[in-house]
């Protein structure tokens, strides 16, 4: 990677749909881990708060992975660096682990509908997204 490498101005655009994409993961995990059951229910539902409420404790875990490795993953990309690429692939292992867990074992879909998969969905796509971008970044020399 040369630091003198003219980059598309879309790289920089990408990178930082990414990080507030991140961001949002991040507000979305401390507002799910430290909102107050009741409030859950009076804001999201009360199958929605039970769903969250029974989520174990390791799963929150890797709710946090997932969240934090694609945050930190976007200011890698920004920063050009190559790490980037492992703390994405982190983040979609996470992701699959997380909503794996949640629709394979805790059959959310059964208790709220098929309708529930459709965010955790585009959310396992931005995870791929994510990933295929830093790789083609590396590939390209834009990151390393």
């Amino acid at each position: 990677m040369s630091d003198n490498m003219a980059l598309p101005r879309w790289f920089w655009l990408v990178g930082a749909v990414f990080l507030l994409w991140g961001c949002a993961g991040i507000f979305a995990f401390y507002s799910q881990l430290t909102t107050p059951y009741d409030a859950m229910v009076a804001s999201m539902g009360k199958l929605a708060a039970d769903c969250i409420a029974a989520m174990p404790g390791w799963l929150w875990w890797v709710y946090g992975v997932a969240v934090w490795s694609g945050t930190l993953g976007s200011v890698a990309l920004l920063l050009r660096r190559v790490w980037a690429q492992p703390l994405y692939l982190l983040s979609l292992i996470a992701v699959i682990v997380q909503f794996g867990y949640s629709f394979g074992v805790m059959k959310t879909h059964e208790i709220m509908g098929w309708h529930s998969a459709v965010f955790p969905a585009f959310i396992l796509l931005m995870a791929v997204v994510e990933l295929w971008f830093a790789t083609s970044a590396k590939k390209k020399g834009w990151i390393g």
